[in-house]
């Protein structure tokens, strides 16, 4: 590999890193607010809020790594020219292939073969373990953390609990009113209590208190005194599916729920399946496209006296149709399985569109000298 391909690859790259950086970080923390609510009302702990936002990365870098890589090759081209460093490689003979082509393909070979890792393996067992903590989440009950001195809680729409105050996992002075059986609702009252998790079990252990339970049907209030009472909070937490989107699955459960089975006979889970699977493949062959489209631009703007305005906004929109046709080929799918060979044909075709338009001139040359 020569210096100048190494020279400009190190460039990109540069610029790249920055920007999915960047990039990743406003969407994550965009996510990270918006799953808030999982630390406010399902009463995890923050290492496991954290935990849980931290594997919303993949699927956000796939998002971002197509922009990042046709912006930080838009940037590059940009500064190359107006700083006159291409002029200077050209005159001294070396070819826009050798110079700008060759080092921007092999760093799109590179991030495409990353990506590809990152949708066939990383990203699916992120969601899946994501999936899988929700689960876990909101069927754990309720948690101590969310329980707040001298305030009115309600973690669940039945239940509403009241401490005086908390030293830890210890809760003194408790009133935990329990509509679940809307017919005799019943108030708690005990000196303090803990949490325990036994056997996977999260109970509410009350100490030296009593039981208020009012009979709607025969309009009295019994009551119970105890010195030890054991709350079971699992009644408590909410109920979620267990349903694994086609997205939550591994590649390799994808083939082997397809295996054998022919198009035509899909039900709406397996097309989704199916069109999920081939999204993970073709989806990658994209990076191409986005990071060589900004080379075009030098067929209208090569000196750096030369406005870049209008190649820029007419590759930036092509850039947008690229995305859109991408996004509509992978949601075309789900309903029409047949034309999967439709999506792996159009990055193709895109792709050699591109490099055509790049070597145009180089074809009429050699053309004219045949000719």
């Amino acid at each position: 590999m020569s210096r100048i391909t190494t020279y400009a690859i190190k460039e990109i790259s540069s610029s790249f890193l920055l920007l999915i950086i960047l990039l990743s970080s406003i969407l994550w923390l965009g996510q990270g607010l918006r799953h808030i609510e999982l630390l406010t009302s399902d009463n995890i702990s923050f290492a496991s809020y954290m935990s849980y936002i931290l594997l919303l990365l993949p699927k956000i870098f796939l998002l971002t790594i197509p922009i990042c890589i046709f912006l930080s090759v838009l940037i590059n081209i940009n500064r190359l020219r107006n700083d006159s460093e291409l002029i200077i490689l050209w005159a001294s003979g070396k070819s826009e292939f050798e110079s700008l082509f060759k080092p921007v393909f092999l760093f799109a070979l590179i991030v495409y073969i990353l990506t590809t890792f990152l949708s066939l393996y990383i990203t699916p067992l992120s969601l899946n373990e994501i999936r899988y903590k929700i689960i876990d989440i909101r069927s754990t009950g309720i948690h101590s953390s969310i329980l707040k001195e001298k305030k009115f809680i309600s973690p669940v729409d039945t239940l509403t609990i009241f401490l005086q105050d908390r030293d830890g996992n210890i809760i003194n002075d408790l009133l935990i009113h329990d509509v679940k059986n809307s017919n005799s609702p019943q108030t708690y009252i005990a000196e303090y209590g803990e949490f325990i998790d036994e056997n996977g079990r999260k109970i509410l252990r009350l100490y030296n208190g009593n039981i208020q339970i009012f009979e709607m049907k025969e309009n009295k209030i019994s009551e119970i005194e105890f010195e030890t009472y054991d709350l079971d909070l699992k009644p408590y937490s909410k109920q979620e599916s267990a349903h694994i989107y086609s997205d939550e699955l591994f590649t390799k459960q994808i083939f082997s729920n397809l295996k054998g089975k022919k198009i035509n006979e899909f039900n709406k889970y397996e097309k989704e399946q199916f069109a999920e699977l081939h999204t993970r493949i073709v989806n990658p062959l994209y990076i191409f496209c986005f990071a060589l489209m900004p080379v075009i631009m030098l067929k209208f703007s090569k000196k750096p006296g030369d406005s870049l305005l209008l190649p820029v906004v007419i590759v930036s929109i092509i850039a947008f149709i690229f995305q859109i046709i991408q996004i509509t080929a992978s949601n075309i799918l789900i309903d029409n399985s047949n034309l999967v060979l439709i999506a792996y044909i159009l990055p193709i075709i895109f792709l050699a569109v591109i490099i055509i338009m790049i070597f145009l001139d180089k074809i009429e040359i050699r053309q004219q000298k045949n000719a």
